[in-house]
Order: structure tokens, then C-alpha cells, then sequence
């Protein structure tokens, strides 16, 4: 039988994911920015946010959640640190509510939140050498980076044009939609609204890096706290390795049973993403119960013949 030659279009994303896991890739990332500014700035964030926002130097990045009052997510973001201002950088949906949520509380101290989603580009950079680039542009604000990205560029709009010449010179390959859904799986970071939502603590997803252990007082912190102290997990995110062939977002997931008996009722999980990686083959994110463990094989509800793996994030 001949060999298969593979079309322009899988050569480019098999290219593609290769500068992005062995050399230097890129893509724009939908989000939205919003500027906290004002004299009370920092307090109102530390009250606000899980994240210690006090030690945040000019310059200095780092992952934060806003909660409800029981613990539960309103939004994920990355604080960015600012001479005269503290930036929230957010996924594109989150915007509207982020900021009708903070406003609706800065009202009573000397702050403001200004949306500035419509003045900048956010892209991310893959791969090794994102973390030895040099000689930036002017006014492009190089950040540490999260999940599958080496690093990140905010980019003024009116300067874009700038960074992406800038990135043509140093030989970065652009990313697609579907590797680039592929190497967030494989590095394990959940999306807002798909892998996690309001109705998740941020513990269940995985959002460690987020939940400062040191600082005072936020709104959600007695629950953190108490669950941590006293409790367990229902739930948590895990990977999923699928070894029958990918099982689609939404699967429920039951415990197995002997051969020719029927799983057991209780759910124990459910797949959230799922991808083919060229790496790991079929794998996914999804939640799982407190009682799955790790390499525990999980059935389809709907196809009792096709099994998930619990697996570590990021996958290895």
C-alpha cells in the first residue's frame, strides 16, 4: 500500500505544532483589559481579589480569581503589575461581568476601573526560545507566561503592526485555532466557561497559583480556608487519556463494571475538552470525583465499549 501524503494543511499544523513545543510560535489571544486606578487601588483589589495584590511590583505578573461570597468563581485573570495602575487581563467573556462587578464596589472608594480592551493585543508566545527573545519593541510589555505559553506580549494597537514584523524576524510561526486547542489540553489549563465556570471553587480547578495562602482578608476566603483546613474535594480537574478514540465535551463518565453488567449510577466524572494531540493521542480535561483516582478507567455512559484514563495535569 502507498504511504498517505499528508495535505498542505496538515503539514502547516504539524509545522506549526512543532515550532510551538520545540522552537518559537504565536497567536493572538481574545481577551479583555481593564485598568484599576486611584489611590485605594491596592486595597480595593487585596478585598477583592484571591490573589496577594500588595506585593505586586511594576512589571510583575500573576494569576488571580474574583469569588462570591461562598467560594464560588466570578472570573479568572492575571494581574499585571503598573507604575500608577494594577491591569486585570481576563478571557474576552469575562468582561462585561468583571467589570460591572468591580465598578459596582469601587464606587465607595477612590478608585476606577476603566475598560481598555479596544487599545491593546494580547499575544502569546510557544515554545523554548520565547524565554531568551530580547530587543522588544518600544512600549510592548513582555509577560511571564501560563499553560502552554512561554511568555506573553500586551501590545498597544498602534503598535501591532511593529510586534508582528518584530516576530517575523525571529522566525515565529503562527498558530491555528485547532493546535492551539491542542496544547492547552496538553498543558492542562482549563478555559472559563468550558472547563470551569461560577458554579466551580477555585480548588476544583486546579487554580492554586491564584489563592494567595498569607494575605488578609477577600470576599470567599472563609470558605477557601475552612474547606482547606477541614475538608475535601467532591471534585477536582483532571486529564483524561482516551485509549478507544476521543469522547466528545460533555461525555459523563461512570465506574466500570464486569463483563456484562452495567456501570454503576453514580457519575464520576465528565470530560470537558477533548482533543487528538500528536503527542498523547486522544486525551481531554474533565472533572472527576473525589474517589476516582488516578489510573482509574472510567466508562462512556453512552458507549459502555470507549473508557477514559484519569490521568496528572499537564500531561507527560
Amino acid at each position: 500500500m502507498a504511504p498517505v501524503t499528508p495535505s498542505l494543511e496538515e503539514a502547516a499544523r504539524a509545522g506549526a505544532y512543532r515550532a510551538a513545543r520545540e522552537g518559537l510560535a504565536h497567536r493572538a489571544r481574545d481577551t479583555a483589559v481593564l485598568d484599576v486606578e486611584g489611590r485605594d487601588r491596592e486595597s480595593f483589589l487585596q478585598g477583592q481579589l484571591t490573589q496577594d495584590v500588595r506585593s505586586l511590583t511594576a512589571g510583575q505578573s500573576r494569576a488571580a480569581a474574583a469569588l462570591t461570597p461562598t467560594g464560588k468563581l466570578l472570573f479568572t485573570a492575571r494581574l499585571v503589575g503598573l507604575a500608577d495602575r494594577i491591569r486585570l487581563l481576563l478571557p474576552a467573556g469575562s468582561r462585561e461581568s468583571a467589570l460591572a462587578h468591580l465598578r459596582k464596589f469601587a464606587a465607595f472608594q477612590k478608585v476606577s476601573v476603566e475598560d481598555r480592551s479596544g487599545a491593546y493585543r494580547r499575544l502569546g508566545l510557544y515554545g523554548p526560545r520565547g524565554l531568551a527573545l530580547a530587543d522588544l519593541p518600544a512600549e510592548i510589555l513582555c509577560l511571564a507566561g501560563e499553560g502552554e505559553f512561554s511568555c506573553e506580549l500586551l501590545v498597544p494597537l498602534d503598535r501591532e503592526a511593529d510586534a508582528r514584523a518584530w516576530l517575523d524576524r525571529q522566525g515565529a510561526v503562527p498558530i491555528d485555532p485547532a493546535t492551539a486547542e491542542i496544547l492547552r489540553v496538553e498543558a492542562g489549563r482549563p478555559r472559563f466557561g468550558q472547563d470551569v465556570d461560577t458554579s466551580n471553587l477555585p480548588d476544583e480547578a486546579g487554580l492554586d497559583a491564584a489563592i494567595s495562602s498569607t494575605k488578609g482578608c477577600y470576599v470567599g476566603q472563609e470558605i477557601i480556608a475552612r474547606r482547606r483546613t477541614y475538608g475535601r474535594l467532591n471534585r477536582r480537574l483532571i486529564g483524561y487519556h482516551f485509549p478507544e478514540g476521543i469522547l466528545p465535551a460533555g461525555t459523563i463518565l461512570r465506574r466500570g463494571a464486569a463483563p456484562g453488567e452495567a456501570p454503576e449510577a453514580t457519575q464520576a466524572g465528565r470530560v470537558t475538552s477533548s482533543v487528538v494531540s500528536p503527542r498523547f493521542g486522544p486525551i481531554g480535561l474533565g472533572f472527576a470525583f473525589h474517589d476516582v483516582a488516578i489510573g482509574d478507567r472510567l466508562v462512556s455512559v453512552d458507549d459502555l465499549a470507549r473508557t477514559a484514563v484519569a490521568s496528572v495535569l499537564p500531561f507527560v
